[in-house]
């Protein structure tokens, strides 16, 4: 036995004669990996603004009830007001002035030519209280190139006062 390291390059010329026809290849065949999933996009401004609509317009909106319930400036207000139906005011007011925004991260959990399924942090401020909450929605492309978005309800307990 030799102690010559051995040199496998004229091998590899054997069978890659050209191997700067390979490296150019590479490019090519990365883009084209891409072909044919292409589909909806989960952190488009467009799904963005469609996920903070289909939330903000629920009436039923638990995350910004208990934003609402855990302001101290919200409770103050209701605190000083007298009566029941002032206070129901207080507190409608709140829920609509809430603001809502998504995290700066998006997950895609799924994607197909035509779907995805995405979650990522919303999070629903009123005055001084802030409260989070992962909220799953579904991007879907019809045939035409419509866009649709849903958002899957989310549960959301509130321990007692």
């Amino acid at each position: 036995m030799s102690n010559t390291p051995i040199d496998h390059r004229e091998h590899a010329t054997t069978y890659f004669p050209d191997r700067r026809t390979a490296l150019w290849s590479l490019p090519a065949l990365l883009l084209l990996t891409g072909c044919g999933q292409a589909g909806p996009e989960c952190d488009s401004p467009d799904t963005r603004n469609s996920v903070l609509k289909i939330v903000s317009g629920d009436s039923n909106n638990a995350l910004v009830d208990y934003a609402a319930r855990n302001s101290s400036a919200v409770e103050a207000r209701v605190n000083n007001a007298s009566r029941e139906a002032e206070k129901s005011v207080i507190w409608e007011k709140a829920r609509q002035s809430a603001s809502y925004r998504l995290d700066n991260t998006i997950i895609m959990n799924s994607r197909s030519k035509r779907a995805a399924t995405c979650s990522a942090l919303l999070y629903a401020t009123v005055e001084d209280a802030t409260a989070e909450k992962q909220v799953d929605f579904k991007v879907e492309q019809a045939p035409d190139g419509n866009v649709s978005v849903s958002v899957s309800p989310f549960q959301f307990s509130v321990p007692p006062r």
